[in-house]
């Protein structure tokens, strides 16, 4: 009895575990989206160092969530608020592809006040946790 409940629960690992294995396999491993990569087609306008600066949506949501979300947020609070931005800015911009940053009423963080912020230490772990919520969320708005 007992060998033939071991040869069953055997039989049923194997039942999950080839299909996964050969998904894997087939599919390989996928490489990491950055938000970089993200291209949405719509951009903002903003001047940074003297120069006028045209930046992915996404990438700027990045840049803005330090000025929205306090640190130690929850990762569902972070995603909900990167979807409000992204709300507010595409509201802002109407059937157009660009919009001026300052027609928004955000601050822009680059990694000088990103540092400022949160610390040499701490900043580029809380930017990731940004960036993932903005990568999570890409294209999301509230209708």
């Amino acid at each position: 009895m007992r060998e033939k409940i071991t040869i069953c629960l055997a039989g049923v690992i194997l039942i999950i575990v080839i299909p996964c294995l050969l998904t894997l396999f087939m599919n390989g491993r996928h490489r990491s989206i950055t938000v970089e990569m993200i291209d949405s087609g719509r951009d903002v306008l903003f001047a940074a160092n003297g120069e006028n600066v045209l930046m992915d949506v996404e990438q700027y949501i990045v840049g803005v969530l330090p000025g929205v979300v306090d640190y130690g947020a929850t990762r569902e609070y972070i995603e909900a608020q990167a979807v409000a931005v992204r709300t507010k800015i595409y509201f802002a911009m109407g059937d157009s592809t660009v919009v001026d940053a300052e027609s928004l009423s955000f601050e822009y963080f680059d990694e000088e006040k990103y540092m400022n912020k949160y610390g040499m230490e701490n900043y580029q772990g809380i930017k990731k946790c940004f960036e993932e919520a903005v990568i999570n969320t890409t294209g999301e708005v509230i209708q």
